[in-house]
Order: structure tokens, then C-alpha cells, then sequence
């Protein structure tokens, strides 16, 4: 019974340990270091990458992504630093924390050089492709800055295209119509990395605010003198008019409707004045930049980080 304990006590030691590399493993690895001895990031890269076909490690994907990252292949850096902090363990001691928050801080840096779609296709349809690439269930995928074609196969054998132009720091969703004929527009978003501060956004122009307050300040005020003085105007010409014999004067009754016109048009300054103001105030809190974008297969979401 005590050896069984002791066994079992040994085990989840034993288990821990990763299994010992192949032969073939261990000379490729060396060779790897050499190569980057040598400063010859192209070659350790490429012996890492069969490292990695024989022996699918997070080490391995972990050095990928630092090797891509230096090489500037963005995507493919961004892409295997994603799945190496997702297959990191969580850090238990000082050193291996301070390999947890270098993986993510060089994800972060990587990130800043790309682009992301989201892909949304109706139900049914596949494949999802963008430049020939499959975009995965979770429809998001990272693309280099530029120009790109997203495509994918309708149930009934029609095939959806769409293109969509993006820079370095965006993330734009892309809704992918069923119905070819149909035109969709939405207005472009803003978002921000997590831990990464977010860009100053352009307010609109000032020439526009000052002008639209001006405006409807200017309408206000006018609205607001023309109807004081025609309610005094009107106020006097009914007290002259119940005056005896002042129903035969035809003068009064002219003033009276010109004192009608003035409260007319000093209501319709006011209406213009509140309108215009409401108008410069959307300018002012809404998001700048914001924009009516058509699409024959779909619509677009702008997102900026």
C-alpha cells in the first residue's frame, strides 16, 4: 500500500516533464541557434518551421512569431504570437513572467502593423475567402494594409464578392449579402486596442461650429426681437381699435395684419435658429468622419485602433 502511495505521488512529477526529442529535433534546434548566431534570420526561421512540422510545441510557435516579427512578416507574426500566448501557461515563477508580458508586449507591437476583418456570411455559405485565404468559423482574419478581395459560395451555387481597402491599425467588419441586387450602408465605428491608447480623432471643422452657432444665434435673437415688438405692436393697435369709431378706420386693420406677418416670421426664425442649433450640435458630438459607404454584395463597419 505504501509503494502504491508513493508511486502515485510520483507520477503527476513524472507526468510534467515533457517528452525527449528526437534526434533529428535536437540537430535542427542547433543548427536554428547558429543561424541566428549568425544573424541569419531568413534560415532560422525556415529550420524553426520544419521544427515545428515534426514537433508542434508552443516553444515552437512562440519562436516563429519572434522570428516573423523580425523578419516583418506581420500577419504570420501576429497569427503565431496570437496562438502562443493563448498556449502559454500561466506564469509561476519571475522568469516565466517575464516571458508572459514579453509575448504580449511583442503581440501588441505586431498588431499595430496589420489589419482585421470580420467576416460575416450568410448561413450556409463556404468557403470564406479573403485573397484566397480561408477565413476560420470565428470569420476574423488579419490582412496586411491595402486592398483586399473577400469571397464565398452561396448554397445555391452564386458567389459573393466584395472588396474592401484597409490600413494599418484597422478593424473593419464586412457583412456579406445574400442578395447581389441588395445595397447595404453603415456608418464607419471607432475602437481601441486593450492597453493601447487611441488615436486623437479629428473633431469636425471649426469654421463649420462657429458658423452654425452664429446662424442660429443669429435667427434666435432675430426671432425673439420680432416677436416682442409685434406682440407690443399688436397690443396697441387692439387697444386703438376698441376706441369708438376706430372700426371705421381701414389704417388699423392694414396694421393689424402687418403685425400678423412680423409674429409669422419671427415664429419661422425661431423654428430655423432651434433647428440649425440642434443641427451644429449632432456635428459636434457625433463621431467624426462619419460616412454613408454602398456596397452591391454587402456592407461595411470601420473600426480604427
Amino acid at each position: 500500500m505504501a509503494v502504491a502511495m508513493f508511486l502515485l505521488a510520483l507520477e503527476p512529477a513524472f507526468a510534467a516533464q515533457p517528452p525527449p526529442r528526437s534526434p533529428r529535433v535536437t540537430a535542427l534546434i542547433k543548427e536554428a541557434e547558429a543561424a541566428l548566431e549568425r544573424l541569419d534570420i531568413a534560415r532560422a526561421r525556415d529550420l524553426w518551421a520544419q521544427i515545428y512540422d515534426i514537433e508542434r510545441s508552443t516553444v515552437g510557435i512562440c519562436q516563429l512569431g519572434q522570428l516573423d516579427r523580425r523578419l516583418g512578416r506581420w500577419v504570420d507574426a501576429v497569427v503565431e504570437l496570437t496562438r502562443c500566448v493563448q498556449e502559454m501557461r500561466p506564469p509561476a515563477t519571475p522568469r516565466e513572467r517575464r516571458l508572459h508580458e514579453t509575448r504580449h508586449a511583442d503581440l501588441a507591437a505586431a498588431r499595430l502593423e496589420v489589419a482585421q476583418l470580420h467576416v460575416f456570411a450568410p448561413a450556409g455559405a463556404a468557403p470564406v475567402l479573403v485573397d484566397g485565404r480561408l477565413v476560420d468559423e470565428s470569420g476574423q482574419i488579419y490582412v496586411a494594409p491595402g486592398q483586399h478581395e473577400i469571397t464565398t459560395m452561396l448554397p445555391d451555387g452564386r458567389k459573393v464578392r466584395s472588396t474592401v481597402h484597409v490600413t494599418a491599425r484597422e478593424s473593419r467588419v464586412v457583412l456579406l449579402s445574400a442578395e447581389p441586387a441588395s445595397v447595404r450602408s453603415v456608418a464607419p465605428l471607432k475602437a481601441t486596442l486593450a492597453g493601447e491608447p487611441a488615436p486623437p480623432e479629428p473633431g469636425p471643422a471649426p469654421w463649420l461650429l462657429y458658423t452654425g452657432s452664429a446662424a442660429s444665434g443669429a435667427f434666435l435673437v432675430s426671432g425673439i426681437v420680432l416677436h416682442i415688438v409685434a406682440s407690443i405692436e399688436d397690443s396697441a393697435l387692439r387697444d386703438e381699435m376698441c376706441k369708438p369709431r376706430s372700426e371705421q378706420n381701414p389704417k388699423l386693420v392694414e396694421d393689424l395684419h402687418a403685425v400678423e406677418v412680423h409674429q409669422h416670421i419671427s415664429t419661422a426664425a425661431l423654428v430655423a435658429g432651434t433647428a440649425l442649433g440642434a443641427a451644429t450640435l449632432a456635428i459636434a458630438v457625433l463621431p467624426s468622419g462619419a460616412q454613408i459607404r454602398a456596397r452591391a454584395a454587402g456592407a461595411e463597419v470601420q473600426f480604427s485602433w
